[in-house]
């Protein structure tokens, strides 16, 4: 997906979700940015560009959510033969 179309989807995500974390609620403060999240990773058949499938997320759940899909990837690993 190029840099333009998710400059667009962020954009379109912002004003829809007001600025506001996913996860926690938690509005953004006026110097803050928040990242452009797939809820369902793509990797796990979530859409790319499905606009219920992203939403805004701040720093703070961004490391949470990653930890948590890393961890989840590890033991599925783990139990493959």
């Amino acid at each position: 997906m190029s840099s333009g179309t998710m400059r667009s989807l962020k954009k379109r995500v912002t004003a829809r979700d007001h600025n506001t974390c996913y996860m926690c609620g938690r509005e953004a403060d006026d110097d803050e940015v928040l990242d452009l999240e797939h809820k369902r990773p793509i990797s796990q058949g979530g859409s790319p560009d499905d606009m219920e499938n992203l939403g805004l997320i701040c720093q703070p759940c961004h490391d949470i959510k990653s930890k948590a899909e890393a961890a989840a990837a590890n033991r599925l690993r783990r139990r493959r033969p």
